[in-house]
């Protein structure tokens, strides 16, 4: 269920909550937004130090997973522009420098069709 160097969700994991979490958000009329963060080369040490420090950022109920070797995704409520404020805020939080991505998950498409929107 959790990744066994960063202790992030797996993406099994991350899908499976993630359907959860898009149920409610449905039912309460929520935005859900979804962000790609893609980490360059970087040791084992600095990367569950990376992972630590994202996952100290994010409110309840957001979903951080590790989808690739340097590939997270986070689920948060939200739309596009709170997104953005929390891109903002990672990005002067965390060394070394990420790359961030991010899209609306709208209420009729997949998990999955969002995350191939952003490469993932």
């Amino acid at each position: 269920m959790y990744d066994k160097l960063t202790g992030l969700m797996t993406p099994f994991h991350f899908y499976e909550s993630a359907k959860r979490v898009k149920s409610w958000a449905n039912r309460k009329g929520q935005s859900l937004a979804v962000i790609a963060i893609r980490l360059p080369e970087m040791s084992d040490d600095v990367l569950v130090d990376c992972a630590r420090k994202l996952n100290s950022e994010l409110r309840g109920g957001d979903l951080l997973a590790r989808m690739g070797e340097r590939t997270f995704v986070l689920l948060l409520l939200g739309d596009e522009e709170g997104a953005g404020h929390l891109i903002f805020r990672l990005a002067n939080t965390i060394k070394p420098k990420l790359d961030f991505s991010r899209t609306l998950f709208s209420e009729d498409e997949t998990l999955i069709k969002a995350l191939d929107r952003l490469g993932v």
